[in-house]
């Protein structure tokens, strides 16, 4: 509701739509009530997108200052800060879960906080954070493994994804999910849908022996744990990659 409410108030602003100081008023409540009941639980992903609410919403009241915006500032210092503590704590500097779903949407959103934040304060105190988090999402991770098919030298090669496997297409740009809990690898990969090509060929897990801390990632057209790809993970590395 804050991001739908900030995206109406930057457009009228733009085509001097004298609503917008309503849209504004209604952003300002809806990051109120994010503020007062949901902060301090995740960072940006999929699931929780608080923080380009905010960065927008700061936009906004720019153009009318009797919007205090120090609370919303403040929260994205915070939830950047909740990636950096885990990262000091890993030996890969890892921001993200990457024990949990959604570990690589996670390292990419965090990876957007610090850009955002950066705009919005104009503080380059988490710059080198952000910069880290995408240098695990391209491979300084436990698997040498880039997660953007396509994108570095050991890039992502099969994607849980019937069409591009069975038509042989190329998906590049793509984001997969990533390491996940080992947990979720107890009763196997799962199996081939018809006509599916096995990917690898030998099915071979080559990455084994890098399972660990809980987490496993598999490179196999069968791996929906670790190998599918989403729009919506693909969305937040371009928030991440874009200035």
């Amino acid at each position: 509701m804050e991001l739908g409410a900030a995206e109406l108030a930057l457009a009228a602003q733009r085509l001097k739509d004298p609503r917008a100081g309503r849209w504004l008023k209604l952003a300002s409540h809806w990051a109120g009530e994010y503020l007062a009941h949901e902060a301090g639980g995740d960072t940006l992903n999929l699931y929780d997108v608080s923080a380009l609410a905010h960065a927008d919403l700061i936009r906004a009241a720019r153009a009318d200052r009797r919007v205090d915006v120090t609370a919303l500032k403040n929260d994205l210092r915070a939830q950047l800060e909740i990636g950096v503590q885990r990262a000091a704590k890993d030996p890969f500097g890892a921001g993200a879960q990457y024990d949990n779903f959604d570990a690589v949407p996670h390292a990419f959103g965090l990876a957007a906080t610090a850009r955002l934040y950066e705009r919005a304060t104009g503080d380059r105190r988490y710059d080198a954070f952000g910069a880290g988090q995408l240098n695990w999402t391209f491979g300084a991770n436990p698997w040498g493994v880039s997660f953007m098919i396509g994108v570095g030298e050991t890039a992502k090669r099969c994607p849980h994804h019937q069409i591009a496997n069975i038509k042989g297409v190329p998906l590049t740009g793509a984001v997969v999910n990533g390491p996940n809990s080992e947990d979720l690898f107890t009763d196997g990969l799962g199996d081939n849908l018809d006509n599916m090509a096995p990917c690898p060929a030998d099915g071979v897990d080559r990455f084994g022996q890098f399972t660990g801390r809980g987490s496993r990632y598999v490179d196999d057209v069968r791996s929906w744990q670790a190998s599918e790809p989403a729009d919506d993970f693909a969305a937040i590395a371009v928030y991440a990659l874009t200035r």
